[in-house]
């Protein structure tokens, strides 16, 4: 028994020593702790310079692009509003900006037509979409009356009368619809005057009195044209322009259109080109009054033969008579040839 007893092992029991290892007092904190990772830190003055940064670089992105396309010169530095721009300088409206007219008042307004102009702006370069001018905004009543109030307008204007309130409240009228040449006359028109034309689309007799007095103060003569103007009227409306005869006689098409829609019935005889001299030296007026000498007539009239024409034509047409026979009838040539003797 004491043999085997000092041969045999040590048994341990478990969780003896885990007993004892738990009877261990706690290790105290260390009194000087790790030392933290330093934090990075900017100075105030470099977060302020971002932030100034920031709002530049936003003032140049959004206030230059406005700045620049509210300017005329922009407007008018597209090749298609150089018409547009020249007509604009000649006008009373030279000092006002393209947009204070073409965009309406408010910060919406101009918002969205700068978007449209950024959209214009790449399909010019592009050679894509519609013309600029097409896309021009009308100006609008709201554009107009931030210079002119309406109610101190003058109800009567050089021996007119125009209440303008009552035209814009009962016919729903914008102030374009009269004023059509105040900003963009043609060449050698005036700007300042409204033309009877205009007038016309309601005060025809139906939508509203066409009778002279309801707008002249003073209305004109019934004799205002002389007794042969039936005869002289065309010289008169070359010489004036149309939009002189359109100021009473309103429809083109009905009026002038009645007699000159079509050439007389004597323009159709088969010997007008070679018979109408005999017509032009009895009644001249009568065809200049549709017909300008210099641009229409001299068409035909200004070949100039030389002095020996009448012995040289003969190896030119020999080569081809449609050109002789433009103005010249063959008859003409039978005629003469027969009375000179010539057989060929």
């Amino acid at each position: 028994m004491q043999g085997r007893s000092q041969g045999a092992s040590t048994v341990i029991m478990p969780g003896a020593g885990d007993n004892h290892a738990s009877n261990r007092p706690p290790t105290p904190p260390s009194p000087h702790p790790a030392p933290a990772a330093p934090r990075r830190t900017f100075p105030w003055w470099a977060i302020l310079l971002i932030v100034l940064g920031i709002a530049a670089v936003a003032m140049v992105a959004f206030y230059v692009p406005i700045a620049l396309t509210s300017t005329s010169s922009y407007c008018t530095s597209c090749h298609e509003m150089k018409a547009a721009g020249r007509s604009w300088q000649r006008s009373v409206h030279a000092k006002v900006s393209c947009v204070q007219c073409h965009v309406d008042p408010g910060l919406g307004h101009g918002i969205r037509w700068r978007l449209q102009e950024a959209k214009n702006i790449w399909a010019s370069y592009l050679s894509a979409g519609k013309s600029m001018v097409a896309s021009v905004h009308r100006p609008s009543e709201a554009a107009c009356l931030q210079c002119h109030k309406i109610d101190d307008l003058p109800s009567t204007i050089n021996g007119i009368r125009i209440p303008h309130q009552a035209h814009v409240t009962l016919r729903n009228l914008t102030c374009v619809d009269c004023h059509t040449q105040v900003s963009h006359a043609a060449p050698g028109q005036s700007n300042a005057t409204v033309s009877m034309t205009v007038c016309s689309m309601c005060h025809n007799g139906e939508a509203a009195p066409d009778a002279c007095g309801t707008c002249h103060v003073t209305p004109p003569p019934s004799n205002v044209h002389p007794p042969d103007f039936m005869k002289t009227h065309g010289l008169q409306a070359l010489a004036r322009g149309k939009a002189e005869c359109l100021r009473c006689h309103h429809d083109e098409a009905g009026f002038c259109g009645a007699c000159h829609a079509k050439a007389p019935a004597s323009h159709f005889a088969s010997d007008w080109r070679y018979g109408h001299g005999k017509v032009a030296t009895a009644d001249r007026a009568g065809c200049l009054g549709c017909h300008d000498q210099a641009t229409f007539c001299q068409q035909c009239h200004r070949v100039d033969h030389p002095a020996d024409w009448v012995t040289a034509h003969a190896a030119v047409a020999a080569k081809g008579d449609l050109s002789c026979l433009v103005c010249h009838p063959r008859s003409m040539c039978v005629t003469c040839h027969a009375r000179m003797g010539v057989t060929k």
